[in-house]
């Protein structure tokens, strides 16, 4: 059975991609030092070009984020930076950027670095404090009621077998027994069906909706059908679930209000901005090329000696496109 987190019932996380492309002739502000270079703020000079200490600390930490622990050297962090110097003032020497598609491809560069890093810089000084949390906290986890569910069932490949499960069961058959032998679940067959304890959310929303529906100790009079099969399904058992620790959500909440924050901050200043945006533009037809005939001069008379239509004329039978203009 494919089981859901709960995580997923109590907030949602707007995920922002990095990106390190840039190093363009229109962004050496960005990247370079606007110190003079000295041993203290810059790892190498390439072309009079300084590579600063913080942009090698900056691309450790998104090798870092990105593969854990990534045992890559700083020598071998500055020669990639160095490398990458190379191309970057080789692309401005045979002004690359000229080309409308590379220019889009800075500008989206452009664009996203510091998108995220406005972002950022929100995130960071919209602080939320303790208060804030718990008070979020209490109006969307404290107040919840949840149940848990404790149910078996038996997984077949068809509406028929299910069906014959349940004819089975009714004849006195013993869940069980039946689940061992026929049923398609791996994780619950061995243990005759049982799914123990479950939250509703943990269950593909069919499944989860059907054992909601039943009573304890019910059995499902008619399959349940999933993306997984067909389910026979037996309520054992609910209980009443108490809310998740302040503590266990609090990163979680923490998460989910600088998202919501964030996501209302930018509509401020959509709602400020003047923005105007254009449809792109249908493409032209071509143009339909002009049939004889059609034209506005009228067509002239042959000037050759009219032939004799015994010798080289076409059959009055033939199809009128065949036949010649009169």
């Amino acid at each position: 059975m494919k089981r859901y987190s709960l995580v997923a019932a109590i907030a949602s996380a707007m995920i922002f991609a990095g990106c390190n492309n840039i190093g363009t002739d229109g962004q050496k502000g960005a990247t370079s030092t606007a110190e003079a270079p000295t041993a203290e703020n810059s790892v190498a000079v390439v072309n009079g070009r300084p590579i600063s200490r913080a942009a090698v600390d900056i691309l450790s930490a998104e090798l870092v984020q990105r593969r854990g622990d990534n045992g890559i050297s700083e020598d071998k962090i500055i020669d990639e930076l160095i490398k990458r110097e190379l191309l970057r003032q080789e692309a401005v020497a045979q002004q690359l950027t000229k080309d409308p598609k590379n220019a889009a491809r800075v500008e989206n560069a452009d664009r996203m670095v510091l998108s995220q890093m406005a972002a950022e810089h929100f995130t960071n000084t919209a602080a939320i404090t303790d208060e804030d949390l718990k008070q979020e906290y209490d109006q969307r986890v404290g107040s919840m009621k949840l149940t848990e569910y404790k149910a078996r069932h038996i997984l077949v490949d068809s509406e028929d077998a299910a069906k014959d499960v349940i004819k089975r069961l009714k004849k006195g058959e013993k869940f069980a027994d039946i689940a061992k032998k026929v049923s398609k679940d791996p994780g619950s067959k061995g243990n005759g069906g049982d799914l123990g304890w479950f939250n509703p959310q943990q269950m593909v929303p069919p499944f989860a909706n059907a054992v909601i529906a039943l009573k304890n100790g019910e059995l499902s009079e008619t399959p349940v059908q999933t993306q997984f099969g067909w389910h026979v399904i037996q309520r054992d058992d609910s209980r009443d679930q108490p809310p998740p620790p302040f503590d266990a959500v609090k990163d979680q909440l923490r998460s989910m209000m600088q998202t919501q924050r964030l996501q209302q901050h930018i509509a401020d200043l959509k709602s400020k901005a003047k923005i105007e945006q254009f449809e792109k533009p249908e493409p032209a037809e071509s143009p339909v090329p002009e049939q004889p005939g059609t034209g506005a001069e009228p067509e002239q008379p042959s000037e050759s000696p009219a032939t004799d239509p015994s010798e080289s004329g076409p059959n009055d039978d033939a199809p009128e496109s065949q036949k010649p203009a009169e």
